[in-house]
Protein backbone atom coordinates (compact mmCIF):
# COMPACT_ATOMS: atom_id res chain seq x y z
CA UNK A 1 0.00 0.00 0.00
CA UNK A 2 1.43 3.45 -0.84
CA UNK A 3 2.60 5.46 2.15
CA UNK A 4 0.22 8.34 1.46
CA UNK A 5 -2.77 5.99 1.32
CA UNK A 6 -1.83 4.40 4.63
CA UNK A 7 -1.53 7.84 6.21
CA UNK A 8 -5.01 8.79 4.96
CA UNK A 9 -6.59 5.67 6.43
CA UNK A 10 -4.88 6.18 9.79
CA UNK A 11 -6.04 9.80 9.87
CA UNK A 12 -9.63 8.77 9.08
CA UNK A 13 -9.64 6.02 11.71
CA UNK A 14 -8.37 8.41 14.38
CA UNK A 15 -11.15 10.83 13.49
CA UNK A 16 -13.79 8.09 13.81
CA UNK A 17 -12.42 7.04 17.19
CA UNK A 18 -12.53 10.62 18.40
CA UNK A 19 -16.07 11.08 17.08
CA UNK A 20 -17.23 8.16 19.20
CA UNK A 21 -16.14 10.23 22.20
CA UNK A 22 -18.74 12.98 21.56
CA UNK A 23 -21.26 11.89 24.20
CA UNK A 24 -18.70 10.64 26.74
CA UNK A 25 -16.77 13.90 26.37
CA UNK A 26 -19.81 16.04 27.10
CA UNK A 27 -20.86 13.75 29.92
CA UNK A 28 -17.38 13.68 31.48
CA UNK A 29 -17.37 17.44 31.66
CA UNK A 30 -20.63 17.57 33.55
CA UNK A 31 -21.24 14.25 35.29
CA UNK A 32 -19.79 15.38 38.61
CA UNK A 33 -22.93 17.40 39.37
CA UNK A 34 -26.01 16.13 41.17
CA UNK A 35 -28.40 14.01 39.12
CA UNK A 36 -32.15 14.26 38.97
CA UNK A 37 -33.99 11.38 40.61
CA UNK A 38 -35.52 8.73 38.30
CA UNK A 39 -39.27 8.97 37.90
CA UNK A 40 -42.12 7.47 36.00
CA UNK A 41 -42.78 8.54 32.43
CA UNK A 42 -45.15 11.52 31.94
CA UNK A 43 -48.70 10.75 30.93
CA UNK A 44 -50.55 12.23 27.94
CA UNK A 45 -52.16 14.88 30.12
CA UNK A 46 -48.81 16.22 31.29
CA UNK A 47 -47.30 16.15 27.80
CA UNK A 48 -50.34 17.92 26.38
CA UNK A 49 -50.64 20.61 29.05
CA UNK A 50 -50.22 24.24 28.06
CA UNK A 51 -46.87 25.37 29.54
CA UNK A 52 -46.74 29.07 30.38
CA UNK A 53 -43.84 29.51 32.81
CA UNK A 54 -40.60 30.35 30.98
CA UNK A 55 -37.43 28.97 32.59
CA UNK A 56 -34.16 30.25 31.06
CA UNK A 57 -31.68 27.58 29.99
CA UNK A 58 -29.09 30.01 28.69
CA UNK A 59 -28.70 33.59 27.56
CA UNK A 60 -25.75 34.35 25.30
CA UNK A 61 -25.14 37.62 27.08
CA UNK A 62 -24.58 35.76 30.36
CA UNK A 63 -22.19 33.18 28.91
CA UNK A 64 -19.17 34.78 30.58
CA UNK A 65 -20.49 33.87 34.04
CA UNK A 66 -22.58 30.79 33.21
CA UNK A 67 -21.01 27.35 33.77
CA UNK A 68 -20.34 26.30 30.18
CA UNK A 69 -17.63 23.74 29.45
CA UNK A 70 -16.01 23.34 26.06
CA UNK A 71 -15.28 19.93 24.52
CA UNK A 72 -13.32 19.21 21.35
CA UNK A 73 -13.67 16.08 19.21
CA UNK A 74 -11.37 16.99 16.32
CA UNK A 75 -9.32 19.93 15.13
CA UNK A 76 -9.51 23.57 16.10
CA UNK A 77 -12.82 25.45 16.08
CA UNK A 78 -13.79 28.95 17.08
CA UNK A 79 -16.38 29.51 19.83
CA UNK A 80 -16.91 32.99 21.20
CA UNK A 81 -19.19 35.91 21.94
CA UNK A 82 -19.85 38.52 19.27
CA UNK A 83 -22.02 41.63 19.08
CA UNK A 84 -24.94 41.69 16.66
CA UNK A 85 -27.65 44.34 16.45
CA UNK A 86 -26.90 45.64 19.91
CA UNK A 87 -26.86 42.29 21.72
CA UNK A 88 -24.34 39.57 22.51
CA UNK A 89 -24.66 36.20 20.77
CA UNK A 90 -22.71 32.95 20.77
CA UNK A 91 -20.92 32.28 17.49
CA UNK A 92 -19.48 28.91 16.49
CA UNK A 93 -17.29 28.41 13.42
CA UNK A 94 -15.31 25.42 12.21
CA UNK A 95 -13.39 24.24 9.17
CA UNK A 96 -12.36 20.61 9.30
CA UNK A 97 -13.09 20.49 13.03
CA UNK A 98 -15.81 19.46 15.50
CA UNK A 99 -16.42 20.87 18.96
CA UNK A 100 -19.12 22.12 21.27
CA UNK A 101 -19.97 23.72 24.57
CA UNK A 102 -22.06 22.03 27.25
CA UNK A 103 -23.65 22.82 30.58
CA UNK A 104 -25.66 21.02 33.22
CA UNK A 105 -29.38 21.68 33.37
CA UNK A 106 -32.31 20.16 35.23
CA UNK A 107 -35.38 19.84 33.02
CA UNK A 108 -38.26 17.58 33.99
CA UNK A 109 -40.17 16.77 30.76
CA UNK A 110 -43.28 15.98 32.79
CA UNK A 111 -43.66 19.59 33.91
CA UNK A 112 -41.48 21.28 31.26
CA UNK A 113 -42.47 19.56 27.99
CA UNK A 114 -41.51 22.40 25.63
CA UNK A 115 -38.15 23.93 24.73
CA UNK A 116 -37.61 27.09 22.69
CA UNK A 117 -34.41 28.58 21.34
CA UNK A 118 -33.14 31.21 18.89
CA UNK A 119 -30.46 30.48 16.29
CA UNK A 120 -29.31 31.22 12.81
CA UNK A 121 -26.93 29.58 10.35
CA UNK A 122 -24.32 31.54 8.42
CA UNK A 123 -22.95 28.65 6.40
CA UNK A 124 -23.92 24.98 6.09
CA UNK A 125 -21.47 22.12 5.42
CA UNK A 126 -21.32 21.19 1.77
CA UNK A 127 -22.70 17.76 0.80
CA UNK A 128 -23.33 16.72 4.40
CA UNK A 129 -25.79 13.93 5.22
CA UNK A 130 -26.36 13.08 8.88
CA UNK A 131 -27.43 9.53 8.04
CA UNK A 132 -24.05 8.67 6.51
CA UNK A 133 -20.98 8.24 8.71
CA UNK A 134 -18.58 9.65 6.11
CA UNK A 135 -20.55 12.90 5.70
CA UNK A 136 -22.08 13.41 9.15
CA UNK A 137 -21.41 17.15 9.55
CA UNK A 138 -23.73 19.81 10.96
CA UNK A 139 -23.43 23.57 11.28
CA UNK A 140 -25.85 24.05 14.17
CA UNK A 141 -27.27 21.67 16.73
CA UNK A 142 -28.79 21.77 20.20
CA UNK A 143 -28.30 18.56 22.18
CA UNK A 144 -30.40 17.34 25.13
CA UNK A 145 -29.21 14.32 27.12
CA UNK A 146 -31.89 12.50 29.13
CA UNK A 147 -30.66 10.81 32.30
CA UNK A 148 -27.66 10.51 34.57
CA UNK A 149 -24.42 9.91 32.63
CA UNK A 150 -22.89 8.28 35.70
CA UNK A 151 -19.50 8.80 37.28
CA UNK A 152 -16.98 11.25 35.92
CA UNK A 153 -14.32 8.68 35.05
CA UNK A 154 -16.60 6.28 33.16
CA UNK A 155 -19.79 7.99 31.89
CA UNK A 156 -22.64 5.91 30.57
CA UNK A 157 -24.48 6.67 27.31
CA UNK A 158 -27.97 8.01 27.87
CA UNK A 159 -30.78 8.64 25.35
CA UNK A 160 -29.98 11.90 23.62
CA UNK A 161 -31.95 14.15 21.26
CA UNK A 162 -30.07 16.41 18.87
CA UNK A 163 -32.05 19.18 17.18
CA UNK A 164 -30.25 20.10 13.96
CA UNK A 165 -30.21 22.63 11.15
CA UNK A 166 -29.28 20.23 8.35
CA UNK A 167 -28.55 20.40 4.65
CA UNK A 168 -31.15 19.61 2.01
CA UNK A 169 -30.07 15.95 2.18
CA UNK A 170 -32.07 15.64 5.41
CA UNK A 171 -35.68 16.90 5.20
CA UNK A 172 -37.49 18.74 7.96
CA UNK A 173 -39.01 16.45 10.62
CA UNK A 174 -36.75 13.55 9.70
CA UNK A 175 -35.53 11.53 12.69
CA UNK A 176 -32.02 10.20 12.05
CA UNK A 177 -30.29 7.51 14.08
CA UNK A 178 -26.65 8.44 14.56
CA UNK A 179 -24.24 6.27 12.56
CA UNK A 180 -21.75 6.75 15.41
CA UNK A 181 -24.12 6.21 18.37
CA UNK A 182 -26.97 4.04 17.03
CA UNK A 183 -29.86 3.74 19.45
CA UNK A 184 -28.40 6.42 21.72
CA UNK A 185 -28.17 9.68 19.75
CA UNK A 186 -31.02 10.58 17.40
CA UNK A 187 -31.25 13.80 15.43
CA UNK A 188 -34.49 15.66 14.75
CA UNK A 189 -34.24 17.90 11.68
CA UNK A 190 -35.77 21.25 12.58
CA UNK A 191 -34.45 23.23 9.61
CA UNK A 192 -33.13 22.05 6.26
CA UNK A 193 -31.21 23.98 3.65
CA UNK A 194 -29.51 27.38 3.51
CA UNK A 195 -30.40 29.66 6.36
CA UNK A 196 -28.58 32.90 5.71
CA UNK A 197 -31.56 34.63 4.11
CA UNK A 198 -33.87 33.64 6.97
CA UNK A 199 -31.91 35.47 9.64
CA UNK A 200 -32.74 34.61 13.24
CA UNK A 201 -35.30 31.85 13.76
CA UNK A 202 -37.04 30.93 17.01
CA UNK A 203 -37.84 27.25 17.38
CA UNK A 204 -40.46 25.65 19.63
CA UNK A 205 -40.40 21.88 20.18
CA UNK A 206 -42.34 19.49 22.38
CA UNK A 207 -39.50 17.40 23.75
CA UNK A 208 -41.82 14.64 25.00
CA UNK A 209 -43.37 14.20 21.56
CA UNK A 210 -39.98 14.36 19.83
CA UNK A 211 -38.40 11.89 22.26
CA UNK A 212 -41.32 9.49 21.80
CA UNK A 213 -41.05 9.72 18.02
CA UNK A 214 -37.30 9.12 18.17
CA UNK A 215 -37.12 6.36 20.79
CA UNK A 216 -40.60 4.79 20.73
CA UNK A 217 -41.62 5.73 24.29
CA UNK A 218 -41.76 8.86 26.46
CA UNK A 219 -38.64 9.79 28.46
CA UNK A 220 -38.31 8.23 31.91
CA UNK A 221 -35.54 10.58 33.03
CA UNK A 222 -35.01 14.31 33.11
CA UNK A 223 -32.62 16.28 30.91
CA UNK A 224 -29.25 16.69 32.60
CA UNK A 225 -27.02 18.06 29.84
CA UNK A 226 -27.60 20.76 27.23
CA UNK A 227 -24.95 21.25 24.56
CA UNK A 228 -24.37 23.24 21.40
CA UNK A 229 -22.34 21.46 18.75
CA UNK A 230 -20.84 22.48 15.40
CA UNK A 231 -19.06 20.02 13.13
CA UNK A 232 -17.26 19.96 9.78
CA UNK A 233 -14.55 17.38 10.39
CA UNK A 234 -15.63 15.11 7.54
CA UNK A 235 -16.12 17.44 4.59
CA UNK A 236 -13.71 20.07 5.87
CA UNK A 237 -15.76 22.95 4.48
CA UNK A 238 -16.30 26.13 6.55
CA UNK A 239 -19.44 26.19 8.71
CA UNK A 240 -20.77 28.82 11.10
CA UNK A 241 -23.82 29.36 13.29
CA UNK A 242 -25.06 31.68 16.02
CA UNK A 243 -27.19 31.16 19.13
CA UNK A 244 -28.98 33.75 21.28
CA UNK A 245 -30.92 31.95 24.02
CA UNK A 246 -32.87 28.85 25.02
CA UNK A 247 -35.63 28.31 27.56
CA UNK A 248 -37.99 25.61 28.82
CA UNK A 249 -41.71 26.24 29.05
CA UNK A 250 -43.22 24.66 32.14
CA UNK A 251 -46.62 24.03 33.69
CA UNK A 252 -45.19 24.72 37.16
CA UNK A 253 -42.11 26.46 38.46
CA UNK A 254 -39.20 24.01 38.86
CA UNK A 255 -37.18 23.69 42.03
CA UNK A 256 -33.98 25.74 42.19
CA UNK A 257 -31.14 23.96 40.35
CA UNK A 258 -28.42 22.20 42.32
CA UNK A 259 -25.00 23.84 42.51
CA UNK A 260 -22.72 23.05 39.56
Amino acid sequence: MPRHAHHHIDHDNRRHRRRRRLLPAAACLLAAGCAMAPRTAPGPEAAGAAPEIAVPLFEAGDAVVEPWRRFTIWGVSDWGLVAEDGEVVIRAAAEGASAGIARRVEIDPETCPVVEWSWRVERLPEEADLAVKATEDVAASLILAFGDPGVFANPDPVPTLRYVWATAANPVDAVIDSPYFPGVLRSVVVRSGPGGAQGWVTERRNIVADFTAAFGAPPDSGIEILALFTDSDHGGTPVAARYRWARALCTEAPAPPSIF
